[in-house]
């Protein structure tokens, strides 16, 4: 099984309050691909607290991914505390006032009216947040979370269809590049037991000669590569398979290691079949990586 690293969901919550007011809450969260876990908040200053929990949440499940927390509430009223004057401010707002009249030939007197009308002369206490509440929207973000996993792991089956897909048709050409490869071999054995017999017979070898007809078998002979090639194929169909969720960089690594062996076999082998077959492994690796980036 594996997780796309893209879905999105949201969920709409009300808060009953004591004073009969409700509290409607938006909770969105939307994940796409990213190289690591990140995430991105929206949420009103009132329940900014809740900022660290959440991310606990959102990290425990969601794994992998830019993960975007978007919280709308429709009446903050309930969330904020008592209102309290600027003493402070007021007061350097009638120092103010005074040298001003001392410089300036005014008349009339400040009143409580004026004050209230400037600016900061109020301040609104901050109201800790209630268990009841945080538990209730800590609740309903797992909710959404779940819903957003659902969304991945269906995206997830069509990813999982594809690769195999990819897979298949890599299996299909590794098999003909061994085959066309068997059959390079014997022939180059052919004919240098041919030539090692005549240089033989005329007893003119060398150790020089010797080794150069052996490297040139040497140099096409891809069996290691295949065979590497091959077993990193076979840990990558096992690894999507297995039930750990979180291996969307395992899988990257491997695809690397298949297009180092896959690049080695083609530079290897001065065959055009073969080119052609390691050409369309490349291009189907190629389109496995696309795919892999968005797992989770």
């Amino acid at each position: 099984m594996i997780r796309s690293m893209t879905g999105f969901a949201s969920k709409n919550i009300i808060l009953h309050q004591e004073n009969g007011e409700n509290v409607s809450i938006t909770i969105s969260i939307k994940s796409l691909n990213a190289r690591f876990f990140e995430t991105t908040f929206k949420i009103p200053h009132l329940i900014g607290s809740l900022e660290v929990p959440l991310l606990k949440h959102l990290k425990k499940r969601l794994l992998r991914g830019h993960i975007y927390c978007t919280m709308y509430i429709n009446n903050s009223a309930p969330f904020k505390g008592d209102v309290e004057p600027a003493l402070n401010v007021c007061k350097g707002y009638a120092d103010a006032i005074e040298k001003i009249k001392q410089q300036v030939p005014l008349t009339g007197s400040l009143s409580v009216s004026d004050i209230i009308q400037l600016p900061n002369v109020f301040t609104i206490q901050e109201k800790e947040l209630e268990e009841n509440i945080i538990n209730t929207v800590l609740k309903a973000t797992d909710e959404v979370v779940s819903s957003v996993i659902t969304e991945q792991e269906k995206e997830g089956l069509l990813l999982f269809k594809d690769l195999y897909e990819r897979f298949s048709i890599i299996r299909t050409e590794m098999t003909a590049i061994t085959k066309r490869s068997q059959e390079q071999i014997a022939l180059y054995k052919e004919k240098i037991s041919q030539e090692m017999s005549l240089v033989d017979q005329e007893d003119t070898a060398s150790d020089t000669r010797k080794n150069a007809l052996y490297i040139m078998l040497d140099k096409i002979d891809i069996h290691e590569e295949i065979v590497r090639f091959n077993s990193h194929l076979n840990n990558i169909e096992s690894l999507i398979a297995a039930s750990d969720m979180e291996k969307g960089k395992r899988m990257d690594f491997t695809l690397q290691e298949l297009s180092r062996e896959i690049n080695t076999i083609s530079a290897k082998a001065s065959d055009a079949e073969i080119g052609s077959a390691a050409v369309n492994i490349k291009v189907e690796l190629e389109k496995a990586r696309e795919q892999t980036q968005n797992i989770v």
